[in-house]
């Protein structure tokens, strides 16, 4: 008998975490966004302590698979960016704040029609504009929040660029917060590394030379350089490359 299996299963279920993934899903479907993030709270930290393969469950994906398929690339998100702030000598605090915001930092994408959000087509101008407004989604969504307001500007911040032309506010260089400067570019490669509605995934190195390119106009080049040269050839860091190519 597989005792370690068993312990998981009722780790989860004393927490009730499907439960809770059925009301979250309720909740965003009634637009009730207080009542989301209640659920979100006790969420949030369930989630970055769980092993990934919770999030690759066939009953999670009937569920809510616009839920489903945000919390995969949450919890890659929050991986990189806590072997990114490892890294780059943050404190222990840093350390587990970045890796928090980098599960919570497309929040606000819950909050966005999925037929926009996954759409296959090109967009159009006014549904683009939706989509650039899921930091400021994100970030009111945490203004609900009990535990997590330390962690909006993170959010809020996230598409902002180095060279200044990112958004919401046009934000450039030391003006970006330093954990949405690390977000950025761990949000990026997960996006380049993973299959979507409207691209195919690119291999590690593609993905790693396009970042590279991007140094000093959408990346913070101090940041990119401790990734690339630290993080990603660092083995644990390959943990996802099987599942990325099932898809997102």
């Amino acid at each position: 008998m597989n005792h370690g299996i068993l312990k998981e299963v009722d780790q989860i279920d004393n927490f009730d975490f499907f439960r809770q993934f059925e009301s979250l899903s309720e909740m965003l479907l009634l637009k009730n966004w207080y009542r989301s993030m209640l659920i979100l709270d006790e969420l949030i930290p369930v989630c970055i302590d769980e092993e990934y393969s919770i999030f690759k469950r066939p009953h999670l994906k009937k569920i809510n698979h616009h839920i489903y398929r945000e919390f995969k690339h949450a919890k890659r998100v929050s991986f990189y960016a806590k072997q990114l702030a490892l890294a780059l000598s943050c404190s222990i605090c840093d350390i587990y704040t970045i890796e928090q915001s980098g599960f919570v930092h497309d929040l606000g994408k819950l909050i966005i029609d999925h037929r926009i959000l996954y759409k296959e087509d090109k967009l159009s101008h006014n549904e683009w504009q939706i989509i650039k407004k899921h930091p400021q989604f994100g970030a009111e969504l945490l203004s609900l929040s009990k535990h997590y307001h330390h962690l909006i500007p993170a959010v809020a911040q996230h598409h902002e660029w180095w060279n200044g032309s990112g958004y919401p506010n046009g934000l450039r260089g030391e003006e970006i917060l330093f954990n949405a400067r690390v977000l950025s570019v761990v949000d990026a490669y997960d996006a380049m590394t993973c299959n979507r509605s409207y691209q195919k995934r690119m291999e590690s190195d593609a993905a790693v030379a396009e970042i590279k390119r991007c140094a000093g106009s959408q990346f913070d080049p101090e940041i990119v350089s401790v990734f690339t040269d630290k993080v990603i050839k660092k083995q644990d860091c390959s943990i996802f490359k099987n599942v990325q190519l099932i898809g997102c």
